[in-house]
C-alpha cells in the first residue's frame, strides 16, 4: 500500500511539474521569440526598408521594383487571413526579400540543400525575389499572388503568435495551406493520392521524414475537415487553447468533444 501511495504521489508531482512547465514555456515564448527575431532582422540590417500599414519589407536595391507588388499582395490578404484566424499581430510584420536564396536559407536555418520560395521563423518572413522564380513572359502579379509564399507564411506567423510556439508542424502547415486554399483556391498536391494516408502519430512525430507532398496534403485535408465539420471558429479556439499551454489533443477535445486521433482515422 505504501509503495502504491508513493508511486501515485510521484506521478502526481510529475504531472503537475509538466503542466506548469508548459505554462511557463508558452508564457515566456513571446519574449524569447522577440530576441530571436532581432537576430534575424539584424542579418538584413543593411537592406533598404519600405513600409505599408501592416508590413515592413527589407530588400536589396536590385529588388526595389518588386516592393510595391509584395506590399500590395500582403495588404490585400491581411484582413481575410487575420479574420479567419481571429488575430491581428500587434506589430508590423517584417518581410525580408532575398536576391540570394542561399543567404536566405542560412539566415532562416533551412537545411543545406533544401529550397523554398518563402520561410517563416521567429516572427519574421523571408521570401525569394520574384525575379528568381517567375519567368519574364508570365503575368507577374497573378503568379506571385497565386503561387507565391505571402499568404502561407503570414498564416504561419499568426499561428505562432496565438499558439505561442505550442503546436506540431503538421497543424501549422495544414492551417497555412487552408488559408492558401481560401484566399487563392490553391490546393496542395491536387491529383496526388496515397495508398494509405498518414496517421496522426506519423504526422506528429515524423513529419520531416515523410514524403513532403503527401504529408502536406494530409495536413491540409485534416485541417479542412475540421473546419468543414466545426467551422473556422474551432481553429481559432484551438489556437487559443494551445496558447494557454494545452496539447493539441487536449485542445481539440476541449473544443469539439471528440478525440483527435479518432477524428483523423475517420477521414478517408
Amino acid at each position: 500500500m505504501k509503495r502504491k501511495i508513493i508511486a501515485f504521489v510521484s506521478a502526481l508531482i510529475l504531472f503537475i511539474s509538466l503542466y506548469y512547465a508548459n505554462k511557463i514555456v508558452v508564457a515566456s515564448y513571446p519574449y524569447v521569440r522577440e530576441i530571436k527575431e532581432k537576430s534575424l532582422t539584424d542579418n538584413a540590417k543593411d537592406y533598404k526598408t519600405t513600409q505599408s500599414e501592416h508590413f515592413i519589407v527589407r530588400y536589396t536595391p536590385q529588388d526595389e521594383k518588386y516592393v510595391p507588388l509584395v506590399l500590395k499582395i500582403a495588404e490585400k490578404h491581411y484582413a481575410n487571413v487575420t479574420d479567419d484566424l481571429g488575430y491581428k499581430p500587434h506589430n508590423k510584420t517584417v518581410i525580408i526579400m532575398y536576391h540570394d536564396p542561399e543567404k536566405m536559407n542560412r539566415d532562416f536555418s533551412l537545411a543545406k540543400g533544401d529550397t523554398a520560395m518563402g520561410l517563416y521563423l521567429n516572427g519574421a518572413i523571408s521570401i525569394v525575389s520574384p525575379e528568381l522564380w517567375i519567368s519574364p513572359g508570365q503575368d507577374l502579379e497573378r503568379v506571385f499572388e497565386h503561387d507565391g509564399p505571402i499568404v502561407h507564411e503570414f498564416a504561419h506567423l499568426i499561428v505562432d503568435d496565438v499558439a505561442r510556439g505550442n503546436y506540431p508542424v503538421w497543424f501549422t502547415e495544414g492551417i497555412a495551406l487552408l488559408e492558401e486554399y481560401r484566399e487563392n483556391s490553391f490546393v496542395w498536391g491536387e491529383g496526388v493520392t496515397a495508398d494509405k494516408p498518414y496517421s496522426l502519430k506519423e504526422l506528429t512525430y515524423n513529419f520531416n521524414q515523410l514524403d513532403e507532398t503527401l504529408a502536406y496534403k494530409r495536413s491540409f485535408e485534416i485541417v479542412k475537415a475540421i473546419t468543414d465539420k466545426y467551422g473556422m471558429q474551432s481553429i481559432r479556439d484551438i489556437l487559443k487553447c494551445l496558447g494557454k499551454g494545452l496539447s493539441l489533443n487536449d485542445s481539440f477535445y476541449k473544443i469539439t468533444g471528440v478525440d483527435l486521433e479518432k477524428f483523423v482515422d475517420s477521414l478517408k
